[in-house]
């Protein structure tokens, strides 16, 4: 068990560094292949491999790029630490290790949309179609072979309902605000990012993840409100409560349902 944490611990970190690329490039439509390596926003010097060490360089450099000086945002090395921290977590959570590597995977898109969608509130197409696609596709793997064990959708249906569910439930509610209010409530990536956990994980997962982050999103909208001001119009994204409420159905295996008997 040791060994394939610190494994997972190194991938995570690694894989963080690459979701780093994806937060900064995907917003502003550049390629996330090229050019290869990092570069500083301020110099747009590449940056050295003893440079980009995921955490570790940025403390080394007291959080400043080593040719121009300017400051580099915190968030890379946090980015960093959450994959770390859910990769480890995913290894300990889940015995299978294809499963493991595939809920790590998830869990590291969501961390991709998060803080996309706190700086920019958007949630690329890039993430959740392929996602939608991937999760489906999953779900004929799952119904003839059983590759990968729970929290992977059961099956086609399965898959197929989750994504109907996740998606749906979203458009129904924006679209009903919208025909009231003339205004548009809830934006079109998160009824996205739904139908792709949906698709991904099967309809048992929606639930939980929009009564999470329900929960937690309202909590911090009126706090958010009632700092910044701005009343009920403030806009608020809602994709990284939904991914927290993700992660909270994955990692605990908290089924909401369960308290109506079903």
């Amino acid at each position: 068990m040791t060994i394939k944490v610190i494994y997972f611990l190194v991938f995570g970190l690694c894989i963080g560094s690459f979701l780093n690329v994806c937060i900064y490039r995907m917003p502003r439509k550049l390629s996330v292949s090229f050019p290869r390596r990092s570069f500083c926003p301020g110099c747009q010097m590449m940056i050295s491999w003893s440079d980009n060490i995921p955490v570790l360089s940025w403390l080394f450099l007291r959080g400043k790029c080593r040719g121009c000086g300017i400051k580099i945002s915190p968030v890379y090395p946090l980015v960093e630490f959450l994959s770390g921290l859910a990769a480890v977590l995913c290894a300990i959570r889940f015995e299978h290790l294809p499963t493991a590597i595939l809920v790590y995977l998830l869990v590291a898109a969501l961390i991709t949309i998060t803080f996309i969608d706190l700086e920019h509130k958007i949630i690329p197409n890039l993430i959740s179609f392929p996602g939608m696609i991937i999760g489906l596709l999953l779900g004929i793997e799952q119904q003839y072979l059983h590759f990968f064990t729970w929290p992977i959708n059961t099956g086609a249906f399965d898959s197929l309902l989750g994504f109907l569910v996740g998606g749906g439930f979203f458009y129904v509610i924006g679209l009903g605000y919208y025909l009231v209010t003339k205004r548009v409530g809830l934006g079109g990536g998160d009824i996205k990012l739904m139908a792709m956990t949906g698709a991904i994980l099967g309809w048992e997962s929606v639930p939980t993840t929009i009564f999470v982050g329900s929960l937690v999103g309202s909590i911090v909208g009126v706090g958010w409100m009632l700092i910044k001001g701005g009343g009920r119009h403030l806009e608020i994204p809602f994709g990284p409560w939904l991914s927290l409420g993700c992660i909270a159905y994955l990692l605990s295996g908290f089924n909401w349902l369960s308290f109506y008997g079903f």
